[in-house]
This record gives structure tokens, C-alpha cells and sequence, in this order.
């Protein structure tokens, strides 16, 4: 029961800090109630390679495994973000000697889209392509996106939930417990410095349809600390943050450039949060303007 209790508050504390806007209630009552709880598979699930050829493949007895479930709202590309589930599955692959699968459970709305992705990021593993949505129907996972994805045990229980490659903190939390506490993250969370931001709010006025623009941001550390960005989210897949790995020693600087490709006509307004060591991440970076023809 302690246990279980150390887990909820760890879960609950990582989603206040990283979803600074989500009601306190909501978060806690999701937590509570997934924690624990065995997920039910439907039988004679049917696998792909590329949501294409389809492989043979059955659900390991190994001490843990994620389980992510992506539903058809919404954009597809964006919420997934498969280039970071690749980085993440080779870390964790090389930290649990390959012992942790992944399964993706895809119920698309277009599964063309699905095998462009996968194909693109060259996400080679075997997925799940459930057209008819039985592990849904069978689980009734919470329509929070944030919240559709777990880190479950050899008896198919909750132990974590929440995205990795989204949150920096669930990520730590998943590789600390799949490795028993040896992985030590490198975000150094207990170790926050200090940063000066001139701008975080760019206008960037007009722009023609197809085109893309790319500003920077100047960050300064200010602290007694290095500074280090761990991990960036983009609010579409139009957008993207490119920034120095290396930790930013004390008195010096870094930047993040960030380039937005116009693609929809109209007014866009987007935003880049940079998940760092700082009392005030994640920083908010915006970017908006008009699309024209």
C-alpha cells in the first residue's frame, strides 16, 4: 500500500509540473484510478511491421513493457512524436538489454497515414493496427491523450502513466523502474540554475503559403549550475526546435532555433515548451502570424 502511495504522489507531482494548466482534481483522479490496474488485451491481436506486412509476434512474459495506445483524434503526427520514441526506445533498449518492449496500438483513422509515419521514422518494431478498437473497448482508456500510455508489470498492472517522450520526469520515472533504480537521470532535476530570456514571444508577421521562417532565442545562465535542455514539444508538426545537448556552464550561453513551415492558410499561433533544469520550465516559446497564398 506505501508503495503504491510513493508511486501516485510521484505520478501526480511529474503531471503538475510539466502541465501547469491542468486542473490539480483531474490529474489526481486519473492517477488514482489507473494505478494498479491490469490491462486486458483482446485475443489474437494481429501485428505489422510498418502497419503493413503483417509478422508474427506475442506478448512477452518480461518483468515490464509500455503500452502506448493512440486513438483517431486529432493530429496523428503531432501527439506522436516518433522520431523521440525512436531516441527513447534506444535508450531504453541499451539500459534493459532489450528485456522491455514497446507495443503500439494504433486505431487510425487513416491507416495509409499510420505506414507513411512509421515508414518515415523508420519505426521498424511490430505494431498493432486495431481497426475495431477492442483494447478500448475492452479498457475504456482515458480520452486525456497525456494519460494513454503505461508502464505495466509481468501481470499487466499499472505501474506508471503518463508519456515518456513527452513529460521528462515520467521518462525518469520509467527508466529509474525499469532498471531497478540504477538509471540515474541525466536532467539532474534536483539541480536547477538560473536563465535570462530577452524575447520568448515572436511575431512573425506575413508569410506565403509553403515557406518557412526560423528565429532564435538567446538563453543566458545565470545560476551557479550548468543549464541543460533535456527535451523540446512543438504544438504541430509544422514546427520544429533545434538546441545544443551540451549543458550551458554558468556565465554562458546557448540558443534554440526554432523554424515554423507555413502550411495552412490563415492565422497561426504556436507554441515550443523547452523542458530544462530551471524552476520555471518548461519555457513557452510562441510563435504567430498569418499564412497567405
Amino acid at each position: 500500500m506505501r508503495r503504491i502511495l510513493i508511486f501516485h504522489i510521484a505520478i501526480v507531482a511529474a503531471f503538475l509540473y510539466s502541465c501547469q494548466n491542468k486542473q490539480k482534481k483531474e490529474i489526481t483522479q486519473i492517477v488514482k484510478e489507473w494505478q494498479g490496474k491490469e490491462i486486458v488485451f483482446p485475443e489474437k491481436m494481429i501485428f505489422t511491421q510498418f502497419g503493413q506486412d503483417t509478422v508474427p509476434y506475442s506478448l512477452s512474459e518480461s518483468p515490464y513493457k509500455i503500452v502506448m495506445y493512440v486513438d483517431s483524434v486529432g493530429c496523428t503526427s503531432c501527439k506522436l512524436q516518433l522520431h523521440k520514441w525512436k531516441e527513447f526506445i534506444t535508450e531504453l533498449d541499451s539500459l534493459s538489454r532489450g528485456t522491455v518492449p514497446v507495443l503500439f496500438i494504433f486505431h487510425p483513422k487513416d491507416k495509409r497515414e499510420i505506414s507513411y509515419l512509421l515508414k518515415r521514422d523508420d519505426i521498424d518494431i511490430p505494431v498493432c493496427i486495431d481497426e475495431k478498437d477492442r483494447i478500448n473497448a475492452l479498457n475504456r482508456f482515458p480520452e486525456n491523450q497525456s494519460f494513454q500510455c503505461f508502464l505495466i508489470d509481468k501481470d499487466n498492472k499499472v505501474v506508471y502513466i503518463g508519456n515518456p517522450v513527452h513529460n521528462p520526469r515520467i521518462r525518469a520515472m520509467y527508466l529509474q523502474q525499469v532498471t531497478e533504480n540504477r538509471y540515474v537521470a541525466a536532467s539532474g532535476l534536483s539541480r536547477n540554475t538560473r536563465i535570462r530570456i530577452e524575447q520568448t514571444d515572436f511575431d512573425l508577421g506575413k508569410l506565403k503559403q509553403g515557406n518557412a521562417v526560423t528565429v532564435s532565442m538567446a538563453i543566458r545562465n545565470i545560476g551557479d549550475k550548468p543549464f541543460v535542455i533535456f527535451d523540446t514539444k512543438e504544438s504541430c508538426g509544422c514546427t520544429a526546435a533545434i538546441y545544443d545537448k551540451k549543458p550551458v556552464e554558468p556565465g554562458h550561453s546557448t540558443e534554440i532555433k526554432i523554424t515554423y513551415r507555413a502550411e495552412d492558410i490563415g492565422f497561426f499561433n504556436k507554441t515550443v515548451s523547452v523542458f530544462c533544469n530551471t524552476d520555471t520550465s518548461p519555457l513557452i516559446i510562441r510563435l504567430k502570424g498569418t499564412v497567405e497564398q
